[in-house]
């Protein structure tokens, strides 16, 4: 058995014993590095940002907005977080939201508040971009009137980049900036109403939504008072620090399956969540990328409506959490109705998709909604690796393949292989027996035993690249860093089919 190390400041690889202003008087530049999740989102993102975060200087965002839910469980409670930077917890890290984020500020102002309350203080510490654009009442309506189909949060994320890019409507500006509402706070707000006014005249005055919203826009000027102190004026700020020796780490919202150009359309985030768009949205040169590092979740899980092909019940399974995400139904209502036990030895995988949904507690952090489950999708997983050059993955929530283990699977199934037919028979799933269950708490307890060490090599050869952690439960502590894989050394892995 090998011990390994769990804690907040792995890989030590990563970490710099000189700090930025010591590199900055020797002249050496700093770098960034790209954090994404591989799948539909929910992967654990912040979890390894609030991980990694100790060898950093920056931890930035560059894209997406309160539509991102990042829940991190530390020793001063949890927190879910919908649009500030991960590493709040870490008093060294600057803090950078960019331009390539769209900004709700009430629910930013209130983030910050609950952060304060907890004792936390994000005075000289966050940055927001002048540019990043300006959620409106308007888009809120839109999208809640309109954002079903697809399956959105509901919160104008859509309308809001659809604007940014309309930019002009029936001779209005509807591209607002955090800039516009702190440089000219009084023509913003009434930029604001009178399109929110036009879209309520032409509905008849029958939005359901006219009093909220009326309320966010008389709330504005306070908010804009909250935020004054955060924006960030100079498109150059990232890049002056970079040259100055600091070492940013991109955080991305969604992940790279819902890219709206290189996701499946229409069921799709509305921002690019690849990696390489860390450069725009981020508000820095490609030139000081150093590497990509993935996020994955062993019980995978999709929020909204699309291709799932990895989905325990199929297409029973994407209806059933639609239905219930239009009636509300979430984590409370199904304790209620279900018994997980009983459901996890059914012989039908929506039944096993319901219970590992209940006993793995996978909830939409802002909304509450079922996610659907599948199988961890290593086919899938290969191929965003390759088209990504993505140098290594942590792969979270493996603790919860334990379930599997008293399902009628008595195994890990997995997807291997895109879609194969043998004798008509969908033969891309296979159950890997190697793992168990007291590999998993020895895991849990920092050791990695010879069995665990068998799943790993077997990921690793699947998804052609090298796990550098593993997740085995939601604490800090659970993260165990693979140390045969430090950051610094990134080794070339052929895919194992």
């Amino acid at each position: 058995m090998t011990s390994v190390t769990c804690s907040a400041s792995f890989p030590a690889a990563i970490s710099a014993s000189s700090s930025a202003a010591d590199r900055a008087s020797s002249g050496a530049e700093g770098f960034a590095d790209v954090l994404v999740g591989l799948q539909y989102g929910d992967e654990g993102k912040a979890k390894i940002i609030d991980a990694l975060a100790a060898g950093y200087d920056v931890i930035a965002r560059f894209n997406g907005g309160a539509n991102a839910g990042h829940t991190i469980d530390t020793p001063l409670g949890r927190i879910a977080l919908k649009q500030l930077p991960s590493g709040v917890f870490h008093p060294h890290a600057t803090l950078y939201i960019g331009s390539g984020c769209a900004l709700n500020a009430w629910k930013l102002a209130d983030e910050i508040e609950q952060l304060r309350e907890m004792g936390i203080s994000l005075e000289g510490r966050l940055r927001i971009s002048a540019r990043a654009a300006l959620v409106q009442p308007h888009h809120i309506a839109l999208d809640r009137r309109g954002g079903g189909k697809i399956g959105t949060t509901g919160n104008g994320i859509g309308p809001c980049y659809a604007d940014r890019a309309l930019r002009v409507r029936n001779d209005t500006r509807v591209n607002l900036m955090l800039g516009d509402l702190l440089m000219s706070e009084a023509d913003t707000v009434a930029s604001m109403r009178d399109v929110f006014t036009s879209m309520i005249n032409a509905e008849g005055g029958t939005s359901p939504w006219i009093a909220e919203m009326s309320d966010l826009l008389l709330s504005l000027p306070r908010v804009a008072d909250t935020l004054r102190a955060y924006v960030e004026p100079d498109r150059g700020w990232l890049a002056n620090r970079v040259k100055q020796g600091a070492r940013v780490l991109f955080e991305g919202a969604q992940s790279v399956l819902l890219d709206v150009v290189d996701g499946c359309q229409p069921y799709v985030t509305s921002s690019h969540t690849v990696p390489a768009y860390a450069y725009v949205g981020g508000d820095l040169s490609p030139k000081y990328h150093r590497r990509t590092i993935g996020v994955a979740k062993a019980i995978m899980s999709r929020v909204g409506r699309g291709p799932f092909p990895s989905e325990l019940g199929g297409e029973r399974s994407a209806q059933y959490c639609d239905e219930a995400s239009q009636s509300h139904v979430g984590v409370t209502e199904e304790q209620t109705r279900f018994s997980p036990d009983r459901l996890l030895r059914s012989d039908d995988p929506f039944d096993v998709g319901t219970a590992l949904r209940m006993l793995t507690r996978e909830y939409g952090t802002g909304t509450g909604r079922p996610r659907r489950i599948g199988m961890l999708d290593l086919a899938q997983l290969r191929e965003v690796v390759k088209v990504h050059a993505v140098d290594c993955v942590y792969l979270n929530k493996v603790d919860c393949l334990a379930h599997y283990f008293h399902s009628t699977y008595q195994g890990v199934p997995m997807r291997v292989h895109r879609d194969v037919m043998s004798s008509g028979v969908m033969s891309d799933v296979m159950i890997y027996p190697g793992l168990t269950e007291r590999s998993l708490a020895l895991g849990r307890e920092g050791t990695v035993d010879s069995a665990m060490h068998g799943f790993i090599d077997f990921v690793e050869r699947q998804i052609g690249a090298p796990l550098a952690g593993i997740g085995l439960g939601p604490e800090r502590a659970s993260l165990v860093s693979l140390a045969a894989h430090p950051l610094t050394t990134v080794a070339a892995v052929s895919p194992h089919v």
